[in-house]
């Protein structure tokens, strides 16, 4: 009997010590997503000249033109940041299907939304929302019709989002079957003075094996890692 209680209560403080570090993990991941939130907010304002367009072009417009998107086709971006993006994805689009961009940053909504508004663009949906939790539901209530997502582009996130492998999972739980999935992103697994100025600007961690881990998960992988001299990658799989 004494046996049993002692096996019971070590059961009970084993439990209560998990969920303590669970919870403890929640509240440490939440606190990470406010503090970037409210940077990108600020780094809105002068985001496209310091992250600007013609840094990442070559390797933005291969990201796309991995895509293999067709007029009418449904896009996700996650995130969307300034709309960066938008025009790539009209080259292929058209001004047809939808462009469906997922952030958190009010601040770069507002400039995603200034993007849209000055290319008078009538097929892209800016919406705010939480990366680990949208849903097939959440994106067909969002954009007031039945949508299939065609393909998907992580790109420049996936380094600075808590729960990256969460996402990962989630954006390809949303893909129709045979979709497109494709990530752009840094990775510098030894320390150097760019990786420590990128992680500084970023504020996340440019030696995450993200696309060791996509690999995982998809079939007709592939990646190209020659961009900016090596730091930056761009991944494809299709969903399983």
């Amino acid at each position: 009997m004494i046996c049993n209680w002692n096996i019971w209560t070590v059961r009970q403080e084993f439990n209560s010590s998990c969920l303590y570090n669970l919870i403890k993990m929640k509240s440490s991941i939440n606190k990470k997503q406010i503090q970037a939130i409210r940077y990108y907010d600020k780094l809105s304002k002068v985001h496209d000249l310091v992250s600007s367009k013609w840094y990442y072009h070559k390797a933005r417009h291969y990201a796309i033109q991995q895509l293999h998107l067709k007029e009418g086709e449904a896009v996700l971006n996650l995130p969307y940041g300034t709309g960066q993006n938008f025009e790539y994805f009209q080259k292929y689009l058209n001004d047809t299907g939808l462009i469906i961009g997922i952030d958190l940053s009010e601040g770069m909504m507002a400039q995603a939304k200034k993007k849209r508004a000055k290319n008078n663009w009538t097929n892209v949906k800016i919406l705010k929302g939480d990366a680990t939790k949208i849903t097939k539901d959440w994106i067909v209530e969002n954009v007031n019709k039945p949508i299939e997502v065609d393909a998907v582009l992580c790109d420049l996130g996936l380094s600075g989002f808590p729960e990256w492998e969460k996402i990962i999972d989630n954006m390809l739980s949303l893909l129709k079957q045979v979709g497109i999935m494709v990530i752009m992103d840094w990775y510098l697994p030894k320390p150097s003075p760019k990786g420590a100025f990128v992680k500084w600007i970023g504020k996340g961690e440019v030696n995450r094996p993200i696309y060791q881990y996509l690999e995982t998960k998809v079939t007709n992988f592939s990646v190209d890692t020659s961009f900016n001299r090596g730091g930056i990658f761009v991944a494809t799989g299709i969903k399983k």
